[in-house]
């Protein structure tokens, strides 16, 4: 952030148009702005900075005297994420708009309703490459529907089903994280629907089921079929002696008959969130996934088996290692990895008891591989890519 008072906002010129400024007065004062009004397509420049110590966030503005729209729920092809999913990272194609009470930042997409962004709206988007890349602002997405800003929120989609797990100390809410339902989504990333916790140390928020990255979702988009049987991680981060509590609030549409319980593996408990809140005091600092588990429909509770949904490995671009996470509980395994030519690489015995663990890859070549675990006697299998 650069700075600007009353004493310096001379120095700073026009505001650029399209980019997002956050602004205050110590009264309240309404905010005047003058120059000519955009009657044409308009681009920002955005970039992801966080391969090199910055951040891939961009605070971005509607640079229009009118209403944007947001998303598909708005308009099927003419709507703000879909004309620029081309340069918002995947993991994160959505809007992040700034709440005005303190409690942070709401994640609109198309997990949302029909969304609009009000004149003048600012709000993050995460940008995909390294490179300068245009944001597109187009004549094509405004519309005259719209009433309030981001502040206020949105009705959810009537078609889907969702609902939040909140976490509190106390009665202070801390924060949340969104699970949403419909039909053609699946247990993977769906641009548009998943998007990533805008913060990836939230106090609590959740992964991916199948082929997770290691990113902390706000919003966890998935079929319906998902009510029948699915084990979600939950990433989880509170410091030791803090009491906590997890609620499933009242406003959730999912069905009345999906069981919704909070796994414990560690404390090798099942809390029924329909019934009451789960509560810890953890006696030890809390991060990551690897303990924590939603279990939805009718899950086979207090089976001991290790499943495969409770495990994450993942290999990111920036990194040269494989991670491996959710192993908390885990008190013997072994790792072997393979090329596609069945010829193993790699055979080795990792720790117990530690939640996150690496292996380096920096003399692996790049190509596709069978990573092969056995864990507490059970056998899991998985591929990644290594680039």
């Amino acid at each position: 952030w650069t700075n600007y008072t009353s004493s310096t906002v001379g120095a700073a010129g026009n505001f650029d148009i399209g980019r997002g400024y956050q602004m205050a007065t110590s009264s309240g004062a309404t905010m005047a702005f003058t120059g000519t009004i955009a009657t044409t397509d308009q681009t920002q420049s955005i970039v992801n900075n966080a391969g090199s110590g910055g951040r891939r966030w961009n605070l971005v503005a509607n640079p229009y005297p009118s209403y944007l729209n947001a998303n598909t729920n708005a308009h099927a092809s003419n709507n703000f994420l879909s004309v620029n999913s081309g340069v918002i990272d995947s993991n994160y194609l959505a809007l992040y708009g700034y709440d005005a009470d303190g409690s942070g930042y709401t994640i609109y997409n198309n997990t949302s309703g029909a969304t609009y962004i009000a004149p003048g709206q600012t709000f993050f988007i995460a940008a995909a490459s390294s490179s300068a890349a245009d944001l597109s602002f187009t004549e094509a997405m405004q519309t005259t529907t719209g009433g309030d800003d981001f502040v206020a929120g949105r009705l959810a989609n009537n078609t889907s089903s969702e609902f939040y797990l909140k976490l509190y100390e106390n009665e202070d809410f801390i924060a949340d994280t969104k699970f949403y339902f419909d039909s053609n989504l699946t247990l993977g990333l769906d641009p548009g629907y998943d998007a990533g916790a805008l913060s990836q140390s939230m106090a609590i928020a959740s992964r991916l089921v199948e082929d997770d990255q290691g990113v902390a979702m706000g919003i966890n988009a998935m079929n319906v079929d998902s009510f029948e049987d699915s084990t979600i991680p939950l990433a989880v981060n509170r410091a030791a002696g803090v009491a906590f509590r997890i609620s499933l609030e009242d406003d959730a549409t999912i069905p009345e008959g999906v069981e919704v319980y909070l796994e414990d593996t560690q404390e090798s408990t099942f809390t029924d969130l329909r019934a009451g809140d789960f509560t810890l005091i953890p006696q030890s600092d809390l991060s990551g996934m690897g303990r924590f588990y939603l279990r939805l429909g009718n899950t086979n509770l207090g089976n001991d088996e290790v499943e495969e949904s409770y495990i994450s490995i993942y290999k990111s671009k920036s990194e040269n290692y494989i991670t491996i996470e959710g192993l908390s509980n885990v008190t013997m395994a072994s790792v072997k990895l393979y090329n596609l030519l069945g010829q193993e690489l790699l055979n080795q015995t990792l720790e117990t008891n530690i939640s996150t663990q690496k292996i380096p890859t920096e003399r692996t070549p790049t190509g596709v591989y069978v990573v092969n675990f056995l864990i507490n006697g059970n056998t899991i299998t998985k591929k990644i890519i290594i680039n």
